[in-house]
């Protein structure tokens, strides 16, 4: 039986959509959205910074993610350098998947092709095609509602469904806090 560390691993991650991508770290500063409130008519300006996008214009650079497992599910770690290295994936009261810190981190299921949930020991190869969902059985899809410059928001609250890329660089990794772990 493997360990948490051995079904860990990194992996640079795509969507069928779009390629990932925060904007703090495409922009390097604070993101910002205004729009009016259907249900007050006032204008409300909410920060877009942290949430996970997937758009059409390649990035700078291509998101790295940790995936920590605990169990059957992982929590999703950023190790792309910059702003967000080392916070973990959440979801806001908004369902949106956000870059956020450990108090209010989502546990997630990696699916298969048949919707069966699998870690690491059930992937052989290092490149794959798999689809996310809260360990509340909630799928991770794409919304463009709000007509954002920034494209899809990453959310678990409806939306077109989305396929995710994993290319694995590294497995058995070592959660950054315990590197010496087995």
């Amino acid at each position: 039986m493997s360990t948490n560390r051995q079904k860990s691993f990194i992996a640079e991650m795509s969507t069928d959509i779009d390629h990932l991508d925060f904007p703090r770290l495409t922009h390097g500063k604070k993101v910002t959205y205004s729009y009016i409130n259907p249900w007050t008519g006032s204008q409300e300006t909410i920060d877009i910074s942290n949430y996970l996008f997937a758009k059409k214009k390649k990035p700078k650079i291509t998101l790295k993610f940790y995936f920590r497992c605990t169990g059957n599910h992982y929590h999703i770690y950023i190790r792309t350098p910059g702003a967000y290295y080392g916070r973990i994936l959440g979801m806001n009261e908004d369902d949106a998947i956000t870059a956020t810190g450990d108090k209010d981190a989502t546990n997630f299921n990696l699916l298969d092709n048949y919707g069966k949930v699998i870690t690491l020991d059930d992937i052989s190869s290092d490149k794959l095609t798999l689809q996310i969902q809260t360990t509340h059985g909630d799928l991770l899809t794409g919304q463009t509602f709000k007509k954002w410059s920034e494209g899809h928001y990453v959310t678990a609250s409806g939306g077109g469904n989305m396929d995710f890329h994993l290319n694995i660089i590294e497995r058995n990794a070592s959660y950054l806090d315990d590197p010496d772990e087995v």
